[in-house]
């Protein structure tokens, strides 16, 4: 499949295509089961070979299989680095009669080719005499929380600190909203077909390692006749503004930002700076009195103006704005929270709400004021979270959920910052696992708004500015790990560097 790298597909998507395949295509079960067995085999191989400066010569496998389909991808690994002089041994968790005719067939080929079994339904195996442990447990059909055996199980294998694959998804892992309260710890994640939603997100990105995608024979042209929701960015797919030699000031965008106040000047000058950066045609900061100074000194081709007491009047100011970020550094004085009212009720065209317009809405309970398709709100966990009125831990457990009651609630778009920074509106959804933990430093959030709001006033789509915008953030901090630690990267520095890589 060409394009696989960038889908990404919820657990019924999956099972959907494994089904019309099966019935539309004429390709029986057993012979994905196989597909996806000899792809993960190939690509154990090839690992193996890569990382044998720490293995012996043959390393010793331990394979965990369980009763479902997953389980029987494991068998057919089983049987396939068998053939390849591995020395593999299977443990099984489960019950053979709960297995599917497919699964059941390749345990039994496994048991004529006389590797060895051990039921693991009661006592936990010895691992100490193993390189490798491959995870084909649970697969994507878990829902909800492991316990009993199986989750003693998977404390086991983490507990042996072995080089852990898992197939499809590690086991624990729910496969949409990507929560675990205990899953396998891996180091490589091989999935069929597409990338898993849970994979990115939530614990799920914290324990899958490096995802790899096995081809297992669902025909391309499945997935273009019924596309998945979401996607992954890459740089294949990422769009930035069009460029043009015959084009002015006026074609990238009258930007209009609407930021800052007494100490938190920084998040002005960072969103503004950032927005020229990315290409703005012009770019006004607009401001409380009595920053002008500061902002004429910082911000020499920006152009900076005080905020009218008159809230009409400043109104009529920003009509002439294609486009409006509002919220970096306001604070939350009872004079913002009625600029931030008006331009939620009179602004008709684009608008980016971030950092402290969205704590204003959240205390003010305004969400109904976001039921507007124009309106792009950019939270952090913690910013959803109060506007949800809920922990941020439940927006970390199950953020897609949420995102899409939100959506559904009011007509935004959101843009929800985090390790995997997700988009999603009524027809999209988009996942950004580009930057490092550089990002991780105040005022990161505030570029990011600035180089949003600036692919917006240079007239792409809102869901590509966004992305694209989270994209060039990303990697812009990846290429800035080439010169200095993560750690020491500053937001300036993205700023400067934008668009070098």
């Amino acid at each position: 499949m060409n394009n696989a790298k960038q889908l990404v597909l919820s657990r019924q998507e999956m099972i959907f295509a494994d089904k019309y395949t099966i019935e539309s295509y004429n390709i029986p079960g057993k012979e994905l089961m196989e597909n996806a067995g000899l792809g993960c085999s190939k690509k154990i191989k090839q690992l193996l070979k890569a990382l044998k400066f720490q293995l012996t010569n043959s390393p010793n496998i331990a394979i965990f299989c369980g009763s479902g389909n997953n389980g029987g991808d494991g068998f057919v690994i089983a049987r396939y680095l068998t053939e390849w002089n591995y020395k593999c041994e299977i443990y099984f968790l489960g019950s053979v009669d709960k297995m599917t005719p497919e699964t059941k067939e390749n345990y039994l080929k496994c048991q004529n080719l006389n590797i060895p079994i051990t039921d693991t339904n009661v006592e936990l195996p010895i691992l100490d005499n193993y390189h490798v442990i491959i995870d084909a447990i649970l697969g994507i059909g878990l829902q909800g929380i492991v316990r009993g055996f199986s989750a003693e199980v998977i404390k086991h294998i983490n507990n042996a600190q072995k080089l852990s694959i898992a197939i499809d998804i590690p086991s624990g892992v729910d496969a949409d909203s990507g929560q675990a309260e205990i899953a396998v710890n891996c180091q490589y994640t091989l999935t069929m077909a597409a990338i898993k939603q849970g994979l990115l997100i939530g614990q799920g990105q914290r324990v899958c390692g490096e995802i790899f995608i096995i081809d297992i024979g669902i025909p391309a042209e499945l997935f273009t006749k019924f596309p998945p929701r979401g996607k992954l960015l890459t740089k294949e797919s990422v769009q930035y503004p069009q460029r043009n030699s015959y084009f002015h000031k006026g074609d990238y965008g009258k930007i209009g930002i609407i930021a800052g106040s007494k100490g938190l000047t920084g998040a002005a000058i960072m969103a503004s700076a950032a927005a020229l950066r990315a290409g703005a045609g012009l770019v006004t900061l607009f401001h409380q009195a009595g920053l002008e100074q500061i902002f004429e000194c910082q911000l020499i081709e920006v152009m900076t103006k005080p905020i009218q007491a008159d809230v009409k009047e400043f109104l009529k100011e920003i009509e002439t704005q294609d486009v409006l970020l509002l919220g970096p550094g306001i604070g939350k004085s009872d004079f913002m929270r009625d600029i931030v009212k008006a331009v939620l009720i009179n602004w008709k065209k684009p608008l980016v709400l971030d950092a402290d317009a969205l704590n204003i809405i959240a205390a003010n309970n305004w969400q109904n004021m976001l039921d507007n398709p124009q309106i792009i709100i950019t939270p952090h966990l913690g910013e959803f979270a109060r506007l949800q009125n809920v922990e941020i831990k439940q927006i970390y457990d199950n953020s897609l959920a949420y995102i899409d009651q939100f959506i559904q609630k009011y007509r935004c778009a959101i843009l929800l910052k985090s390790a995997t920074t997700i988009y999603a509106d009524s027809q999209n959804l988009i996942f950004d696992t580009s930057g490092n933990d550089g990002l991780a430093t105040g005022g990161s959030g505030d570029v990011l708004a600035g180089i949003f709001i600036s692919f917006l006033g240079q007239k792409l789509p809102i869901y590509q500015a966004a992305s694209a915008a989270s994209f060039l953030l990303g990697k812009t901090a990846e290429k800035l790990a080439d010169k200095r630690k993560a750690a020491s990267i500053i937001p300036t520095d993205i700023i400067n560097e934008i668009f070098k890589y």
